[in-house]
């Protein structure tokens, strides 16, 4: 198994299906990028790539917030197992260091409240629960934000 990590292009979408409780998430992101979303992150760049065996398994970015925070966001890929979550979890430890390199002073990231394997991975990752909840989608979907002092 081979992976390398690189500054996002939007042709690395090409080939990614997001996991299924990604799936609505994954839509909305596709219907930005028709108002030129992917160059913007391509630009910025505030969105990194994780490939393994030249297929896109990971994407990750950050959204500046204001007072040095950060609002970071993930998908994964429907292939993601156990060995590619590894390495995908090892993806973003790194790049919330580099974070913290940038001066971002903290960090949130929502996740669904029916989905409690984010939540366990947000736990791995060093997240704290807060008890903020909001539907991001507009469609009932509620999302619980945790966050991270760097």
């Amino acid at each position: 198994m081979e992976y390398d990590i690189f500054a996002f292009k939007p042709s690395h979408t090409n080939d990614f299906e997001p996991q299924l409780m990604q799936e609505d998430e994954w839509e909305m992101y596709q219907d930005l990028c028709k108002d030129g979303f992917e160059d913007w992150l391509a630009d910025k760049r505030r969105t990194i790539t994780l490939a393994i065996d030249d297929k896109t398994v990971a994407i990750m970015g950050v959204l500046p917030l204001p007072n040095k925070g950060g609002h970071l966001w993930l998908f994964l890929d429907k292939s993601v197992r156990g060995t590619e979550l590894l390495l995908a979890t090892h993806c973003v430890q790194g790049s919330i260091d580099g974070l913290r390199e940038l001066g971002y002073e903290w960090v949130q990231t929502p996740v669904r409240l029916d989905f409690p394997q984010g939540e366990r991975w947000a736990r791995v990752l060093g997240f704290k629960r807060t008890d903020h909840e909001e539907d991001i989608m507009e469609n009932g979907t509620l999302y619980r934000y945790w966050t991270m002092v760097l």
